[in-house]
């Protein structure tokens, strides 16, 4: 995602870092298609949760709010998983 759609990479750190996530903590790719681009950004201890969403050509170099709700949306799904992964390992 950094070098096919550096704009819209640069906004999802921007939004996950406003998380306090770290970027090492995401895995976002992308999957090219006809009309646009599949996105999937993967999270938790092992890269097991995702969340996709398609977007078109125009929303990855000028990211529009769909988009950014989807990035917000993520990001709160990954900061609840990460806290409740950290309560599971500190139980152990």
């Amino acid at each position: 995602m950094r070098f096919t759609a550096p704009v819209l990479h640069e906004k999802m750190s921007e939004i996950f870092s406003s998380y306090h996530i770290h970027p090492f903590d995401v895995h976002g790719s992308l999957i090219e298609e006809e009309d646009g681009y599949e996105v999937t950004i993967r999270f938790s201890a092992n890269f097991s949760q995702s969340a996709k969403i398609h977007i078109t050509f125009k929303q990855a170099e000028t990211p529009d709010e769909q988009v950014i709700s989807f990035f917000k949306k993520t990001a709160e799904q990954c900061k609840t998983q990460l806290i409740a992964d950290y309560y599971k390992m500190i139980k152990l």
